[in-house]
């Protein structure tokens, strides 16, 4: 369908958010990072430094309580693209591609008049094995009209390598470096390294321009420049690695982060004694100094990432393309680097299922401001659609956040909590509350936890364990197997 049909449409439906005048229907650039937290400068961490962000977010909304539902890749992104709770796409791992029958979110852009293209990680990729191999991992080509997958050295990039946990490791790594220059590398050989590739800290000044997020950028560039010369609206999603482990960035980023100022997260002994069997993990076997340097080596990779998105932000506006593209930030779930003595993800901690969430749209009146209501991650779906002037996606379960983007402080949805799930649990954040509920798992009793987030934002004081608390648990409770029939009854629909 001719774009100036659906510019008609948008033109209509925009009171508080419109085209800026072109006949012309709004493109959308969907930038998604991996495994990264809300330790961002724009939402008040004050170590890591994200000044692109920052630009964006100055441009736009941001969304300090969004939410995943399902701290995991795989699951997070079939979710966030499907429009669907988990247990309703029953995708409840990784490496589970959705049915080709799907309809995604960048495929009713591509139904609808659109050209779809994608550039690195948007659905599931195992990383770093799929980027060093150049493979497309769990991915859903009937979404795109072109994909491009990267192929990068990630865990064998050459410069100062240390693997934390693995240290014997790293003298493979030359020879597996020359294996891959010279195309040998087999599949196989990169999994026999097992721990290998976790907690691996690359800092390099050598081959920049073959770090995974640069070569996304490069391209996504490349596709931008030549969209900017056609009449057809374009969807383009961008997936950035960085900061998913090898932990890889240029030497100037690990420098901003000196190790003395790198905080280590507090954790209460007596607090963990009141944790469910079924959330226990076990702690890494390193000592502060490690600890530090995984944290610096986190933040260096966020530094890295935020200015590859600067990249993709200047050639938007070099491009004069700025009045006309909806742009979108987010991340697939949070990230835990030691808080309650836990690392990485796939849990129900705050760490782990919070994340960033940023977008700015053609003719957006309000700019620079923050909504504090509680969405999730399934809202994006409904939120592009709208914004764009297309017909509803039935299947999608979300709601538009549009009323927050024209009024971020006062707008208000129908929905005003998030659904929350993993393999063993489920969680629901509802106002100040987060409740977490896990059924009985092998020989794992039923529990549960209950934090006041504002009284207590870093969940030291298990409420739920409290009589006290008992009735407000119960009704939460109540809620949460309300969400969960819900999603049930509506599973592959």
């Amino acid at each position: 369908m001719k774009s100036l049909l659906w510019a008609a449409v948008f033109l209509a439906l925009g009171a508080g958010i419109s085209a800026s005048g072109d006949e012309k229907a709004p493109n959308v650039l969907f930038i998604i990072s991996d495994d990264l937290s809300t330790a961002l400068s724009g939402y008040g961490d004050p170590h890591c430094q994200t000044p692109n962000l920052d630009r964006l977010a100055a441009r736009g909304v941001s969304f300090s309580n969004a939410y995943c539902q399902f701290p995991l890749c795989g699951p997070s992104r079939a979710s966030l693209f499907s429009g669907q709770y988990p247990l309703t796409t029953g995708i409840l791992k990784n490496n589970v591609p959705l049915p080709d029958a799907t309809v995604t979110l960048s495929r009713h852009f591509l139904n609808h008049g659109y050209w779809s293209g994608r550039v690195g990680k948007i659905y599931h990729m195992d990383i770093p094995h799929h980027v060093i191999l150049g493979h497309e991992g769990a991915d859903h080509p009937p979404s795109w009209t072109e994909a491009y997958n990267i192929r990068a050295l990630e865990t064998f990039h050459p410069g100062r390598v240390r693997n934390v946990t693995s240290p014997q490791t790293v003298e493979l790594y030359p020879e597996l470096q020359k294996q891959w220059d010279q195309g040998t590398l087999s599949a196989s050989t990169i999994k026999k390294l097992k721990g290998g590739h976790v907690w691996v800290i690359v800092e390099t000044d050598e081959r920049e321009g073959e770090l995974a997020d640069t070569l996304a950028v490069d391209q996504a560039l490349r596709v931008l420049q030549k969209r900017a010369q056609e009449l057809e609206p374009f969807f383009l999603a961008v997936g950035l690695i960085r900061p998913h482990f090898p932990f890889i960035a240029p030497t100037e980023h690990f420098a901003a982060y000196p190790i003395e100022d790198m905080p280590l997260p507090e954790v209460s002994p007596e607090h963990l004694k009141t944790i469910p069997q079924q959330e226990h993990r076990p702690d890494l076997k390193v000592g502060q100094r490690d600890r530090q340097e995984i944290r610096q080596a986190y933040y260096a990779s966020i530094s890295y990432m935020d200015e590859e998105v600067g990249r993709l932000l200047d050639e938007v506006d070099r491009l004069s393309l700025r009045d006309d593209t909806l742009i979108v930030f987010v991340s697939d779930h949070g990230y835990l680097l030691g808080e309650q003595r836990t690392w990485q993800k796939n849990q129900l901690w705050e760490e782990a299922t919070r994340v960033p969430l940023i977008i700015s749209a053609p003719g957006q009146k309000v700019r620079g401001e923050t909504s504090d209501e509680i969405v999730e991650l399934i809202d994006l779906y409904p939120t592009l659609v709208d914004l764009a002037g297309l017909p509803p996606q039935p299947a999608a379960q979300g709601v538009s956040l549009r009323p927050l983007l024209e009024d971020p402080t006062g707008g208000q949805l129908s929905r005003q909590e998030a659904f929350l799930q993993t393999k063993r649990g489920f969680g629901l954040r509802h106002g100040q509350w987060s409740y977490m509920w896990y059924p009985p798992f092998k020989k794992h009793p039923e529990g549960a936890m209950l934090y006041d987030m504002e009284a207590d934002p870093k969940q030291t004081r298990n409420l739920a364990v409290l009589p006290e608390w008992a009735t407000l648990r119960d009704q939460l409770h109540e809620r949460l197997l309300a969400r969960i029939e819900m999603a049930q009854k509506t599973a592959h629909r």
